[in-house]
């Protein structure tokens, strides 16, 4: 059963040891998305971590390892998702948080993800939007992402899962939107499961360095807190 969300970057920027100069400014992001990942967990008794990917094997425990990204400052140990996954965020995040509930975690092309059985799960995606917001962006500018990061960040402030399921794959190529699978799995995965009777809250909608980033929350409308 699932009865939470919480959306935030893949960035791993979002670790202030990588951020290093950057910590200061992307604090609103790391606090926000660190906030997000509490609030989902904590109507939950376990939680599902989500990044796009081609992964298909599920994990029950990720390293918080970034050194395929060429970072090795913090001590963590190495993990064994495939080179580059955003997953081990996933775990940082949840550490950052104080979650201690069972995680699984896994990569989606953008299929539904399978919950497995009836045990209440908070979902935690892992995805940006575009990367060619301006011209010191990664993939510098192209104007055709202002208005693909507008359909994901109004679909996210109001579960518009229609939204999120067209979102164009060879479009979201082109404009590295690296997310774009993770989006289109959240929705299929909501629809198959209670695609009616939601609360969102977008918690962030920015673009810093020229990349979309969104922090969001998503409740069951008649899940708000954990039964005594």
């Amino acid at each position: 059963m699932l009865v939470a969300v919480a959306v935030v970057p893949q960035t791993p920027l979002l670790v202030p040891e990588i951020a290093a100069g950057a910590a200061g400014e992307l604090e609103p992001l790391r606090a926000a998305a660190i906030e997000a990942v509490r609030e989902a967990a904590g109507v939950a008794d376990r939680v599902m971590v989500v990044a796009p990917g081609p992964g298909k094997e599920a994990y029950d425990s990720v390293v918080a390892d970034f050194s395929a990204f060429g970072y090795e400052c913090l001590d963590t140990g190495a993990s064994d998702v495939r080179p580059g996954s955003a997953l081990p965020l996933g775990e940082w995040l949840l550490s950052a948080a104080g979650v201690t509930l069972p995680r699984t975690f896994r990569e989606t092309t953008g299929t539904a993800i399978d919950l497995g059985g009836h045990v209440r799960t908070a979902l935690l995606v892992l995805a940006d939007g575009t990367a060619k917001r301006e011209e010191s962006a990664p993939g510098h500018v192209d104007v055709r992402s202002l208005a693909f990061d507008a359909v994901i960040g109004t679909a996210l402030a109001g579960v518009d899962l229609d939204a999120l399921a067209s979102l164009d794959p060879a479009l979201a190529d082109a404009l590295w939107a690296s997310g774009a699978p993770a989006f289109r799995a959240l929705a299929a995965t909501v629809r198959a499961d209670a695609a009616e009777g939601w609360a969102a809250r977008l918690r962030y909608d920015g673009a810093p360095y020229g990349v979309a980033y969104w922090v969001a929350v998503w409740s069951r409308k008649d899940v708000w807190s954990r039964p005594a």
